[in-house]
């Protein structure tokens, strides 16, 4: 028995440091922006960023040591195009996204190693078919390399894929594939609240989502179906609601529901989000929250398990900031099961315009019954390119 869990302990633990990683920045709440469809056409964050979004990445969130003082900001913004300050039809928006990351695991130690790994290769192609917006089709082509996307490698596939209809300023229609509604978009596909619970960076499904957004409050309503490149007994289908209320400002609480089944498995979800801005560029959010899973095919009972996220961003000048991240997980609260702690320490930093840079230490341990793990070490670097 020991034995079982100590491997389960370790299997938990390499988990953690498999980095993926998507394009969503909540904490960027300490800028005062607290909802995501300020800066981005899916209005829930994440994926392409609209015209307004990449002035504000680049007169806010980046540095602007390569510009002489007598260029303003708004020179800065006008740069900030696909093609730099040469205006594209108004029909069509084009981007890329790269991000690559350098892991080195248990540096020091003889059995340390390390590896370069590409794990995002997005192209963005948005198309508005009307001036005013109304009616947008977002795509997001991308390039699998050696992870595998449903079992598929070294190939293109359609990642996301979704019609927006704006049914007026506080109604806005989603029909297509793309990320669930559930939860904080938070960067990190592989942290605590992301893929271990069916939220990953390759876990978008087909669906409908309905979002109202008002100065005060957000709630989004999503029937999904599953992701369209699975087979059918993998297939997620199921509803979510997610929510936010803004008590002052940059200042919000919200919670998130999702229940969805396959042939091979059922998932309950309940999270608790709250986000808040502490002095411009800086913030903390945190979600903590319920997991359910039942293993249909196994006949076993549920496993409900819980999950916490907390991260912390500390600007430190403008383009520079310190970024700490803590997780903690449990597979089921019902029965004795290995906790994991995880701590990340490191530095975000937007040195140059479309250039993110990231230098992190992570430690991660797992606690099971009667015994434990050795503490787990890891240095990793990311480049991440937005075009």
């Amino acid at each position: 028995m020991i034995h079982y869990k100590i491997t389960s302990a370790l299997i938990v633990l390499a988990s953690l440091f498999t980095f993926r990683q998507a394009q969503a920045y909540p904490d960027f709440i300490g800028y005062a922006y607290s909802s995501c469809i300020t800066c981005h056409y899916n209005g829930l964050g994440g994926g392409a960023l609209n015209d307004y979004g990449r002035a504000l990445y680049a007169t806010e969130i980046t540095a602007r040591d390569i510009y002489p003082k007598n260029v303003d900001e708004e020179e800065i913004a006008a740069q900030s195009g696909f093609l730099g300050k040469k205006s594209l039809p108004w029909w069509v928006r084009p981007g890329i996204k790269y991000r690559g990351l350098w892991l080195k695991m248990d540096p020091g130690s003889q059995a340390t190693s390390e590896r370069f790994i590409n794990m995002q290769n997005d192209v963005n192609l948005t198309f508005f078919f009307d001036k005013k917006q109304k009616y947008t089709l977002v795509t997001t082509p991308s390039y699998t390399g050696i992870e595998p996307y449903y079992g598929k490698t070294n190939t293109w596939f359609m990642k996301e894929y979704y019609l927006r209809y704006k049914q007026s300023n506080n109604l806005w229609w989603y029909v297509g594939q793309m990320d669930k509604a559930f939860g904080l978009r938070n960067v990190d596909h592989t942290a605590v609240n992301r893929r271990v619970i069916t939220l990953g960076q390759f876990d978008q499904s087909q669906g409908v989502i309905a979002h109202f957004t008002y100065p005060d409050w957000d709630i989004a309503a999503n029937a999904f179906f599953g992701n369209g490149a699975q087979e059918e007994p993998e297939k997620q289908k199921g509803y979510s609601v997610t929510g936010e209320y803004q008590v002052f400002e940059k200042f919000k609480i919200g919670g998130s529901f999702l229940s969805s089944e396959s042939e091979q498995s059922k998932w309950n979800l309940l999270a608790f989000t709250t986000r808040m801005g502490l002095s411009k560029g800086s913030a903390i959010m945190a979600e903590a929250g319920f997991k359910e899973r039942t293993n249909k095919l196994s006949g076993a009972d549920a496993m409900l398990g819980t999950y916490a996220l907390v991260e912390t961003l500390v600007n430190v000048r403008r383009g520079y900031n310190i970024l700490s991240v803590v997780e903690h997980s449990k597979e089921d609260i019902k029965k004795s099961s290995p906790e994991v702690m995880k701590w990340s320490l490191g530095a975000l930093m937007f040195p140059l315009p479309r250039l993110e840079l990231r230098a992190m230490a992570t430690n991660a341990k797992v606690y099971a019954d009667q015994t434990g793990s050795q503490d787990a070490w890891a240095l990793q670097g990311q480049v991440h390119v937005s075009y």
